[in-house]
């Protein structure tokens, strides 16, 4: 399909016949259905993810209490778990054909309890960091408050007060950010203590009616809830790029350094946007490694460090599960995420639509803001909540180039206004056609079937290296102590 020329007086004019036009109730209701079922597939993968992760790390949680218990067990008499967890597994191992299917799942339970509560616990911290230091007045540090005898500031905040009234919300704080980079973004902690950040340049950049649409699609943002799923999509990224580079920090000083930073992070009282960057530079699995110190000098020695061979115990099982986090999380979850998210901020355009009733608002505000400078005016654990988010955010993953952005493109974004009657003039994109489809179809359905069985036969292997690793080593202290 082709756009219509513009008009004699240049504007664009609408590129959609009166009968392929969506309304913004029907688009909002569309998108909201998709993001549903997309979040409610991945909420399952991350489920799974968790349980094979958790999996692989209860080998070494158990050997730590275990041992615990042994030395505890000279004081007090304690329970002998190593000996309990070694009989049930050569059990285990001498009766595979006759063991029910209820046997099984208990057997399942008791092999990741200890590391999906780990993982829990690890979730609720990076959680509560990220909501504290995105709710803490420590954010102002980004921006300053509006100067009313700004003609431009003042003009925003009046267009917010109006998007806010009209979709029932509180007044948001809104506040400047003195860049010329072209951008806003909306995070809190909740609907009640929402913050709205507009840079210089696009107030410089847009007029009243452009500032309505962005102030629109920002308060649809927040009155959808968009803060506290992106906040809980970006915790369930952290989570696994925090088991992805866990491994690594045994080996890494400087790593093993920022590990402890978050640790006192997670303990203080209250948060910071400080805390938020720490949150996202140690576990956002989509930025790659950066290093400050030069690389240490290659060991020409055959012979192993008599260090590593100390951590083996330890890194062994964390290595192995921060390759699998890694991995399913870039293949799997990241793009199913990241499709929810498309579909959010979808969702917060079409609202947009819905709060002034011109899509042409919107529509012209963000031709205006296509190759203007976006990047750079926000921190990159708030960037993924901005009227146009980052074009890095999520576009690298531990394999290289990730396959499905965080953010749809602003073509993609304009096409669907001009759905809804907006004079836009979007390059529109190829899309693939049913036949593609068809055979589309049955390659991904085989990739899936031929992904779970290697995943399964990895996860086979991962745990008897795991047992390998920690649990042989931990029998013999276990002899020695108890």
């Amino acid at each position: 399909m082709t756009t219509d020329p513009p008009s004699a007086d240049g504007s664009s004019v609408a590129p959609f016949t009166p009968a392929e036009r969506e309304g913004f109730f029907a688009g909002i209701e569309r998108h909201r259905r998709a993001a549903l079922r997309v979040s409610l597939i991945a909420a399952l993968c991350a489920i799974v993810l968790a349980f094979v992760v958790a999996v692989l790390m209860s080998p070494l949680l158990y050997a730590i209490v275990g041992l615990l218990l042994d030395v505890a067990n000279h004081v007090v008499a304690t329970p002998d778990l190593i000996r309990d967890i070694t009989q049930v597994m050569s059990e285990t191992t001498d009766h595979l054909e006759s063991i029910p299917a209820a046997r099984w799942l208990q057997l399942a339970v008791v092999a990741s309890l200890p590391g999906l509560v780990v993982m829990a616990l690890a979730v609720r911290t990076l959680g509560r960091i990220t909501r504290e230091a995105m709710g803490s007045d420590s954010i102002a540090a980004l921006a300053r408050p509006i100067d009313r005898g700004v003609l431009a500031e003042q003009r925003f905040a009046n267009v917010v007060g109006e998007m806010a009234v009209a979709a029932g919300l509180a007044m948001p704080r809104v506040l400047v950010a003195p860049t010329s980079a072209v951008n806003a973004a909306a995070f809190g902690a909740d609907r009640a203590h929402a913050t709205i950040v507009v840079t210089t340049g696009l107030l410089v950049e847009l007029d009243r009616a452009q500032l309505q649409g962005i102030a629109a699609h920002l308060v649809g943002s927040i009155a959808n809830g968009d803060m506290r799923i992106g906040a809980r999509i970006a915790t369930m990224l952290g989570l696994f790029g925090l088991i992805s580079k866990l491994g690594t920090s045994f080996t890494d000083r400087e790593g093993a350094r920022r590990f402890l930073k978050l640790l006192l992070a997670a303990l203080k009282p209250g948060g910071s946007a400080r805390d938020g960057e720490l949150v996202m530079e140690l576990t956002n699995p989509f930025e790659p490694e950066r290093s400050d110190t030069a690389p240490a000098p290659a060991d020409r020695s055959d012979r192993i460090p008599w260090k590593t061979l100390l951590w083996m115990p330890l890194a062994g099982p964390l290595a192995i599960s921060g390759f699998f986090g890694g991995l399913l999380c870039a293949l799997v979850l990241g793009p199913l995420l990241a499709l929810t998210w498309r579909r959010r901020k979808s969702m917060a355009d079409a609202t947009a639509v819905r709060l002034t009733r011109d899509p042409d608002t919107l529509g012209h505000a963000l031709e205006k803001l296509r190759g203007a400078p976006v990047d750079g005016a926000f921190g990159s654990w708030i960037a993924h909540l901005c009227v146009v988010p980052s074009g890095l955010i999520g576009a690298r993953s531990i394999l290289g180039r990730a396959s499905v952005p965080m953010a749809p493109s602003l073509d993609r974004r304009l096409q669907a206004l001009g759905l809804m009657g907006a004079r836009v003039s979007p390059r529109l994109e190829r899309t693939i056609p049913g036949w593609a489809w068809v055979i589309l179809a049955p390659v991904c359905a085989l990739l899936a079937v031929l992904m779970g069985v290697v995943v399964f036969g990895l996860l086979y292997i991962s745990v008897a290296l795991s047992g390998l690793f920690t649990w042989l080593p931990a029998m013999l202290i276990h002899a020695i102590v108890r």
